[in-house]
């Protein structure tokens, strides 16, 4: 834990390097302090299908963090200065940029490893 979603409008693989962008949030998540760097997991899923606002031409990039419940509000809010302050640089050019940390349901989550 956590996982990490990075979901990105399609055009945006043309104008930044999702791979530079993918290792930056991963990077962030570790500076954070909050989890150990072998369990963070992270993945882009790119949009072919998207609307934002009335501009069908916009960009975007929306990450969302899952993490088990037992972090206050401050280190979340760490979390999101963090991982912004890694993103920051890679996502200038980007007209949208958005960050959500949601808790997981411990008793609604399983996880098998062989």
């Amino acid at each position: 834990m956590p996982h990490c979603s990075i979901e990105y409008s399609a055009q945006l693989s043309e104008i930044i390097s999702i791979e530079a962008l993918v290792e930056a949030c991963h990077r962030g998540l570790i500076e954070s302090g909050l989890f150990e760097a072998k369990a963070i997991k992270t993945r882009a899923y790119r949009c072919e299908f998207y609307r934002v606002g009335e501009d069908a031409s916009s960009q975007f990039i929306h990450l969302n963090i899952a993490i088990m419940p037992g972090r206050s509000d401050e280190q979340k809010a760490l979390l999101l200065e963090r991982v912004y302050d890694a993103i920051a640089l890679i996502t200038a050019a980007v007209s949208s940029v958005t960050i959500e940390v949601t808790e997981l349901q411990q008793q609604h989550y399983f996880k098998a490893i062989n």
